[in-house]
């Protein structure tokens, strides 16, 4: 059985949730199955494995959760591009790869299935690896040799030693429940090639009908429209760029993580995971951050919306009001025309009036009183870089802010859309101790601390 590579791992999914993980050697491990993929270059004499290799790259290519990496060889370079997608074949998400050979030579491409938890039984069909009939992986055209084996050392020894079979093999049924196996595919110069893995073996798929990785990273710039606009030095500070806002869509659905999609201008996306989500205090609390961020009756009223009975119903008969802001509820119930339970609520004088958490982490503390930019000093690294945050749904409105510098000191700019007629007190004690304002918008020059040093 195959050791787990300890190895950074990076989230690949749709809508759908996850639907895999990549490291950081370009090596997939789906989420339908206890396995690994990875893709073996052989080049004349010699084959590459991108995680024994020195000379390669891996990074996030934009936005979406496309993935690159790049492995130098002796004549050039093999890039691979790795997203998951839904094509019209599978209802489920299916991870692909595309496989560019950029090098001066021919080489040889090995798509390698490795075993963690075990795999019984293997075989090929078509252009396929079938995996304990519950996934497929799919290479894009016949495959040139195949080898399934017992044993990883054995199956290395048969590729490197160029003892790959053209015949299709038999299916392979492990006791050990080791079973591993390759397509092996020849690759001209300035050639491609793409495989799929998807999560079912019930209907072979064509890797090439599927979206390709510029129009994922299309469908996901669409889908973060409404996401706040966030350009910072460093996440020294915390935050969520829209890489961040991704990677929360496609994971597991909490509500910790649904009151940061509210937090950072996902509204719709938060409504629907409330909506979904079984009753009990923890989504009460989330359906109560929504509404005080985004202040939409709407979220609340139609035939699919959130359902606020339940919910609150959830809290049960014993002292619990602790868990969710009251003042929350009673402002959502009123919006909702139930103006008896929050009367009932209000006199109760229970939970508390405003948040404990801190969705914008270090970057803005919304408090009963008002909001504090900049929580934490500003770390020198930041200083004399200019950043802004835009579109962010606090309790009190929607903030923006941003930092100009002129020499050692910075201006700020600040503007908030209170959701009713008071304005809070806005301070940057990271920056300036002395600057607070009622204003809903503005611009000063701040005597930083740096210009105090």
């Amino acid at each position: 059985m195959t050791t787990k590579v300890a190895s950074p791992k990076e989230l690949i999914g749709t809508d759908s949730g996850i639907s895999a993980t990549i490291n950081e050697f370009g090596s997939i491990q789906p989420s339908s199955g206890d396995y690994q993929v990875e893709w073996w270059v052989g080049e004349g004499g010699r084959w590459y494995k991108p995680e024994s290799e020195t000379v390669f790259s891996h990074k996030r290519i934009g936005t979406a959760p496309v993935f690159e990496t790049r492995l130098i060889i002796s004549t050039g370079q093999i890039t691979a591009t790795t997203w998951a997608t839904i094509g019209r074949e599978v209802e489920e998400p299916s991870v692909v790869t595309e496989i560019l050979n950029e090098s001066n030579t021919p080489v040889a491409l090995a798509i390698v299935v490795t075993p963690f938890g075990g795999i019984e039984r293997l075989r090929v069909e078509e252009n396929s690896l079938v995996i304990d009939e519950s996934s497929q992986i799919t290479i894009d055209r016949p495959s040139g040799y195949y080898v399934l084996q017992e044993e990883l050392r054995d199956l290395e020894n048969e590729i490197f030693n160029g003892q790959a079979t053209k015949e299709v093999p038999t299916p392979l049924r492990s006791r050990k429940k080791n079973a591993t196996g390759a397509l092996v595919v020849p690759l001209i110069h300035k050639s491609g090639l793409r495989f799929a893995i998807t999560p079912t073996a019930k209907k072979m798929i064509e890797p090439g009908n599927l979206p390709n990785s510029s129009r994922v990273e299309a469908g996901w710039g669409q889908r973060l429209k409404t996401g706040a606009t966030v350009r910072l030095p460093t996440s020294e500070l915390g935050g969520s760029d829209l890489k961040g806002l991704v990677d929360l869509l496609i994971s597991n659905s909490t509500p910790e993580a649904t009151i940061r999609l509210a937090a950072w201008g996902l509204a719709d996306d938060a409504s629907e995971r409330i909506a979904s989500a079984d009753p009990n205090p923890q989504w009460l609390n989330a359906a109560i951050e929504l509404w005080v961020r985004h202040r939409r009756v709407e979220d609340f009223l139609s035939s699919t919306a959130i359902k606020i009975e339940p919910l609150v119903r959830s809290l049960g008969k014993g002292d619990v009001l602790g868990q969710v802001s009251t003042d929350g509820l009673v402002s959502l119930l009123r919006a909702l025309g139930e103006d008896r339970a929050a009367g009932d609520l209000e006199r109760l004088n229970k939970g508390f009036p405003g948040s404990p958490l801190r969705p914008f982490d270090d970057l803005v503390f919304e408090s009963s009183e008002g909001i504090q930019l900049l929580t934490k000093s500003l770390p020198r690294s930041w200083y004399g870089q200019d950043f802004e945050l835009h579109g962010l749904a606090t309790r009190w409105g929607n903030l923006g802010f941003a930092v100009r510098w002129h020499g050692k000191n910075a201006a700020l700019l600040w503007e908030i859309e209170p959701h009713g007629n008071f304005v809070p007190l806005i301070t940057i004690p990271g920056l300036s101790m002395e600057f607070s304002t009622s204003e809903p918008e503005g611009e000063t020059l701040l005597t930083s601390l740096l210009s105090k040093d």
